[in-house]
């Protein structure tokens, strides 16, 4: 844990030379007397993405009583590094708050920080006075906001709103997260992966929970798996056997243009009911995904929890499949 658990510690000085978006480069030696909130963060990181709301609320709400927002992008992909692909995403997520580029993580390895997200709050003395890991514990958050804010001068703070995020949800046990990359993977049929080269797999259709299986021609890399070779029909595939009420997959293509995937739920296309938000259904009934830009792809989106086999097709050969993320709640 940080070390402000065990006594006061002044926040870490940002390295220089990086780049700044939203605003010219801070300095926190230059930030004392203002109350900052610094949040460690990466675009395709779905619990990330679900905190970003809560963030624009504080910097709306607060940012004339002296708060200062800061977002830390560090990626936890290689692609994620890149410069263009950070500016377009912060452009695309309406972030309107400064953000510093941490492709080299100097700023993650002076907070000692481990987790996406992370939040630390530092008052006008530039002590760090409060953390928080990973999504929920809103109220609690700005709790600590209004309190530190308090001590500098401000006044008629609004009324904080119930963390909803805290009881009344319905929850089901749910699919963890799962890599592609076979240096955290989770694969059925492993037995047939070599890494670094492309290989030729055959799914012999017996699923067992949570695990990832592939059939056809895949290259799986320390990061990602890339279906490798170009095919006549979408006859090439990913199934995985999860349980969730949602599903979202992070992916790129390589050296940019387009894929396109098709999606299927126990054999038949994704009902319309079903789809997620970057899935379109054919006239035909085909429930198709195209991949363009580097981000998180929502496939499933579902207001009941199902039990099934997802399998994603494809007979592009750049797209790159990162990681799977869930959800469990509704």
């Amino acid at each position: 844990m940080f070390l402000h658990r065990i006594g006061k510690v002044h926040a870490p000085e940002f390295p220089g030379r990086r780049a700044w978006l939203n605003s010219p480069a801070l300095k926190m030696s230059r930030l004392k007397g203002k109350i900052v909130l610094i949040d460690f963060w990466t675009y395709s990181c779905v619990n990330c993405l679900r905190t970003l709301p809560y963030l624009k609320k504080w910097h709306e709400r607060y940012k004339d009583q002296g708060l200062v927002i800061i977002g830390v992008h560090t990626p936890e992909f290689k692609f994620e590094g890149n410069k263009k692909e950070v500016v377009e995403a912060v452009k695309r997520l309406e972030i309107p708050y400064p953000v510093v580029l941490d492709s080299d993580y100097a700023i993650w390895k002076a907070y000692t920080n481990k987790w996406w997200p992370r939040k630390f709050l530092v008052d006008h003395h530039g002590i760090v006075i409060y953390d928080h890991v990973g999504e929920g514990g809103y109220a609690e958050t700005e709790q600590a906001i209004q309190k530190a804010l308090q001590e500098i001068g401000a006044e008629d703070l609004p009324d904080i709103e119930p963390d909803m995020s805290v009881g009344g949800n319905i929850c089901y046990r749910t699919t963890p997260e799962r890599y592609l990359g076979f240096l955290r993977a989770a694969y059925g049929n492993a037995q047939q992966l070599i890494p670094n080269e492309e290989v030729a797999y055959t799914d012999e259709k017996e699923y067992i929970d949570d695990k990832i299986y592939l059939h056809g021609h895949w290259n799986v890399t320390g990061e990602y798996a890339q279906h490798s070779r170009k095919t006549a029909i979408h006859n090439e595939y990913l199934a995985l056997k999860y349980g969730a009420f949602s599903v979202n997959l992070v992916m790129t293509t390589e050296k940019g243009g387009s894929a396109r995937l098709e999606l299927e739920l126990d054999g038949q296309p994704l009902p319309e009911d079903m789809a997620g938000k970057d899935v379109r259904v054919q006239k035909d009934g085909r429930t198709i995904v195209t991949v363009r830009e580097a981000r998180m792809y929502n496939l499933v989106d579902s207001d009941t929890y199902h039990r099934g086999v997802l399998k994603i097709k494809t007979k592009s050969d750049n797209v790159r499949m990162y990681a799977f993320t869930f959800g469990g709640c509704k």
